[in-house]
């Protein structure tokens, strides 16, 4: 629990230029969370396409971990996390909410760099976009950030743990660096969209999806289709709703279609793309 805790606020340290993103668009029932979680992972990139990937954190108030001693209880003060993130190619940049602080200076050895903190109890997000440059060798990016988790109040339900707690960190406090090495980002080759797809000639049409996504004013459904063919298109809000609906004229290979949101209202929206045979659906966020 506390590892998936940590890796929250590994993909916060991406604060770099990007489109912001809005903590709690999407939320989990638990204390503290990351969506997609570490067994999801960051969705494939695709060699010539956009990319994006929006991460949605709650970091919980407090923890309740392991150590050589027994069973330790914690209030979860700030995780501080360094932006410097190896593996992130450097056609993708990010922006997290909230943005990192600048490098505290020699006389903070541990903040001495360009960071983000997030309070315990509290949301964040960060996204990750960018565009993948066509050609680009399809392979697996492994990140890795350092993480360091400051902890209060620390104590034990043993008696006798909880007194060498008392002298082993004084005033019960302490911090720790965690090294999070286990989100990644693959890059396929085209076709590449669902992952589990192997060539859209298998299929009629294939809805990629949209960039970006969550957006505000305007965003851009990709999908690609087998041959020339009329599809239509449909988005419905959050109540059911009909808010638009079009014909397209689909061409052979890559097809993308531009919506103007300014009027939308924020939430969620539905939008089906059909032949008449075959039907495909994403879920679309406007903040």
């Amino acid at each position: 629990m506390r590892r998936i805790l940590l890796a929250i606020f590994t993909l916060l340290s991406l604060g770099l230029q990007a489109q912001v993103c809005v903590p709690g668009t999407q939320t989990s029932t638990a204390k503290g969370y990351i969506l997609p979680d570490s067994a999801t992972n960051l969705q494939h990139g695709c060699a010539g396409y956009p990319y994006t990937q929006i991460m949605y954190i709650k970091a919980p108030p407090d923890t309740t971990f392991q150590i050589s001693l027994g069973t330790v209880t914690a209030d979860i003060d700030s995780f501080v996390i360094g932006t410097n993130i190896t593996g992130l190619p450097a056609y993708l940049s990010a922006n997290s909410v909230p943005a990192p602080l600048l490098a505290a200076g020699a006389s903070f050895p541990k903040s001495n760099m360009e960071r983000l903190v997030v309070p315990g109890d509290s949301l964040a997000c960060v996204n990750i976009s960018g565009n993948v440059p066509g050609g680009t060798a399809s392979g697996n990016n492994f990140l890795n950030i350092n993480v360091r988790a400051y902890l209060s109040n620390l104590h034990s339900p043993d008696n006798t743990v909880d007194f060498l707690l008392g002298q082993i960190y004084p005033g019960r406090v302490t911090d720790t660096l965690v090294n999070l090495n286990y989100y990644n980002i693959i890059i396929d080759a085209p076709p590449c969209y669902p992952q589990a797809t192997q060539h859209v000639e298998h299929m009629n049409f294939q809805l990629i999806g949209c960039v970006p996504n969550p957006f505000n004013e305007q965003t851009v459904i990709q999908f690609e289709s087998s041959e020339g063919r009329e599809l239509e298109l449909r988005i419905l809000n959050a109540l059911g709703q009909l808010v638009t609906q079009r014909k397209i004229h689909a061409q052979k290979g890559d097809n993308r279609i531009t919506l103007n949101t300014s009027a939308w209202q924020t939430g969620l929206y539905h939008c089906t793309l059909s032949d008449g045979k075959q039907q495909q659906g994403l879920k679309m966020v406007v903040r």
